[in-house]
């Protein structure tokens, strides 16, 4: 097949190249042939072209033959299925519903267009009653459930509403002295075996007949203990007390005195298991937040970073020395956060000027200046400080400013804070797609609770 539709595709392909008006957006298309060449610059690329325009033939090819061998399929298996033989239209087995059909009736002259529903098949009278007469012996051995026959019932009968096998449903009729609805014995014991009828009405549509099974009821082969007995006088003392404002317990059970008392909730104990994990989670939870503030301190001064190289080559290449524009820079920020500090109603100034990690350390480098250090090995020990790359960067290019010179420190650190601007824009950028990624998790519960919202009604409505 696949052979089939790359000699079809170089056989279309030819004869495209050999019209008077060549389709060149198909063959020859610009778009196409920068890709490939982009994609393999080595090589004829009018080659590579011409072959990736053979395969896309060849794959259309073959979807337009085996569409069309489908399409005729079907043509020919829809021809056959609107036959009607004989005039007569086959209905749905009982139990499987009706059926809707569209037909076409011509008289020679015109076309009628006629929907009909055909419903179920129904049994007649005498099929049911045939039927009725076959089900029951299987009925007869669906209800005993562990018992071993009729004459000799000791345990609960399961009393099923429906025949396996056959389109009548059942209901049952009993002396609810010795046996409930369900076939659940009553009485657990019996001074002696009572006969007792039970009455199967088996109806289907408008059909129903009667049948009467007589069982030997004996007290029960496995005695109900303790817990059972109890749970059925409570439930007896429940239901002759509804209209009571209190319910009365029973007081005693095989002579024997009952106190009752609410069953204890161990919420103590729960709680007290529970304190060491808790505590354990609390106290990993405290260094998972610590690390997380490192991380954030780290996002933030990689955020300051270009700002304060652009700074200092700013002042810098305006005529002050290092020291001198690092100093102002620092206390310039010292500045703003004091003013913001003390004015209480500038809340937009407070967040503005909050705490800038990375202006707190060179803050902190300008008093160790002040207290003597020198000034590389305060650089450098900012840099350790701060313990990311281009802060190490930053304060080595300031200690050998100091150590050796160097006319072109400006021109640097312009080139440090373009290089840091550009590398912010790609900080920027992953962080966008990380809070996209964050919110999938939400728009698919939402997704979930809409799909909720729609199939609820529609499954309630259906069934």
């Amino acid at each position: 097949m696949i052979e089939i539709g790359e000699r079809l595709a170089r056989w279309l392909y030819h004869r495209l190249e050999r019209m008077p008006r060549k389709p060149d957006r198909l063959l020859y298309n610009s778009a196409v042939r920068e890709d490939l060449q982009t994609l393999e610059p080595a090589g004829d690329t009018a080659v590579r072209q011409r072959e990736y325009v053979i395969k896309k033939l060849s794959l259309c090819s073959m979807i337009v033959v085996c569409g069309v061998v489908l399409s005729v399929i079907l043509w020919i298996k829809d021809g056959m299925e609107t036959k009607i033989v004989e005039n007569q239209i086959p209905r749905n087995a009982f139990g499987n519903g009706a059926k809707q059909v569209s037909l076409v009736a011509e008289d020679g002259r015109e076309r009628y267009d006629i929907p009909v529903t055909v419903s179920e098949r129904s049994y007649s009278n005498e099929e049911l009653t045939q039927m009725s007469v076959e089900a029951l012996p299987v009925l007869e051995a669906g209800i005993l459930g562990e018992n071993q026959s009729l004459d000799r019932i000791e345990y609960d009968m399961h009393l099923m509403d429906r025949v396996f096998g056959y389109p009548f449903t059942v209901e049952w009729r009993t002396d609810d002295t010795y046996m409930d609805y369900t076939g659940k014995l009553v009485r657990s014991t019996l001074e002696a075996p009572v006969i007792m009828n039970l009455t199967a009405i088996l109806s289907c549509e408008s059909f129903e007949t009667e049948y009467d099974i007589s069982v030997r009821i004996y007290s029960k082969a496995v005695q109900p203990n303790i817990v059972e007995q109890l749970e059925s006088q409570v439930s007896d003392a429940e239901a002759q007390s509804r209209s009571a404002f209190n319910m009365t317990l029973p007081s005693e059970i095989e002579n024997r005195q009952l106190q009752w008392r609410y069953k204890r909730r161990c919420r103590g104990i729960l709680f007290l298991a529970a304190t060491p994990l808790l505590t354990f989670l609390i106290y990993y939870g405290k260094d998972k937040d610590l690390h997380r503030q490192v991380e954030e301190r780290e996002e933030q001064m990689r955020m300051d970073y270009p700002e304060i190289v652009s700074a200092l080559a700013l002042l810098i290449g305006a005529g002050m020395t290092v020291p001198n524009a690092w100093n102002k820079i620092a206390k310039d920020y010292r500045q703003r956060r004091e003013e913001s500090g003390g004015k209480r109603n500038a809340k937009r100034n407070a967040k503005r000027y909050a705490k800038r990690y990375a202006y707190e350390e060179m803050l902190l480098t300008v008093y160790e200046m002040e207290s003597g250090v020198t000034q590389t090995m305060a650089y450098e020990r900012f840099g350790r400080r701060c313990r990311i790359p281009r802060y190490n960067k930053l304060a080595a290019m300031l200690s050998q400013n100091i150590r050796k010179g160097a006319a072109n420190l400006p021109l640097l650190l312009k080139e440090e804070a373009t290089d840091a601007f550009e590398e912010r824009k790609h900080s920027a950028r992953k962080q966008g797609e990380k809070a996209g990624t964050k919110l999938l998790v939400p728009m698919m519960m939402l997704l979930g609770i809409t799909m909720v919202i729609i199939m609820v009604p529609a499954l309630q409505t259906y069934f």
